[in-house]
């Protein structure tokens, strides 16, 4: 039964991941998840064939070429799927089948959403980021009714509502100093999400979380500089650190958990 959730989650993983891709094209560029109804090829506009839609697989029998016109398909497409689907069968194998799994892999698909657009546009989308707090607490609703974990939603509630203020608040020093805003109000409107989830998710999970966006960032940041890429390093905006450090309280919040305790001395 487990290995058929996890094969399971990783097949919706690859199909929602498919479909992933079209607000992460369309809504930098003003445009909705409905309009058109059918996918077509940026460069010639042709309607995609459904048997051209198939994740993963057409992407490689097509060799990254649409069949029209021949113009490439962005690398990002492929990588987008299978990231989804490799996260969505993670996610099962660390939470089974349980109530807050549907929840758990709403989140992370709204984690890689976010970072695609915000690497390729630094911006993370209002249509994102103002409607999966509503999404996300009537999933957390459903999920503490069926487990009795009611305090794990108040702790949810105060935390989407702590986390986002910090970071605010962090900004506005950060303007009040430098002269310009230390982060992107984007970020913050995320983190209601991530404070929803994270906060429900337990306390200790918050340090965590903390930790691992701060040091994901410091890392990453050191890495590009050694290898001579200081620019890139500059220009990588904040959400993706936001959702590395989220995945690790989803993925491994126990050991992470263990190891803050066992170094808080509690």
């Amino acid at each position: 039964m487990d290995i058929l959730i996890v094969v399971l989650a990783g097949l919706v993983g690859l199909v929602v991941g498919s479909f992933a891709n079209v607000p992460i094209h369309r809504w930098p560029r003003g445009g909705t998840v409905t309009a058109p109804r059918r996918s077509v090829c940026p460069a010639c506009n042709e309607p995609i064939r459904a048997t051209d839609n198939l994740p993963v697989v057409s992407w490689i029998a097509l060799k990254g070429r649409c069949r029209h016109c021949g113009a490439s398909i962005s690398v990002r497409y492929l990588v987008v799927e299978v990231a989804t689907g490799a996260l969505f069968a993670a996610t099962a194998v660390v939470w089974g089948f349980v109530p807050l799994l549907v929840p758990l892999l709403v989140f992370v698909w709204a984690l890689v959403v976010a970072t695609a657009i915000d690497l390729e546009h630094r911006i993370i989308p209002n249509r994102l980021t103002y409607r999966l707090p509503l999404v996300l607490l009537a999933l957390l609703v459903v999920a503490a009714a069926l487990d009795d974990a009611w305090r794990d939603l108040v702790r949810g509630l105060i935390t989407g509502i702590a986390i986002p203020g910090v970071m605010f608040l962090l900004s506005e020093t950060f303007r009040l100093v430098r002269g310009k805003a230390g982060m992107g109000m984007g970020d913050v409107k995320l983190a209601v999400s991530i404070g929803l989830v994270v906060g429900y998710l337990g306390g200790l999970e918050i340090v965590v979380f903390a930790y691992g966006t701060v040091i994901s960032a410091v890392v990453i940041a050191i890495g590009l500089m050694l290898a001579g890429r200081a620019r890139l390093a500059s220009r990588i905006p904040f959400g993706p650190y936001l959702a590395v450090g989220s995945l690790l309280v989803v993925l491994a919040g126990d050991p992470l958990t263990d190891l803050v305790r066992s170094y808080l001395g509690i």
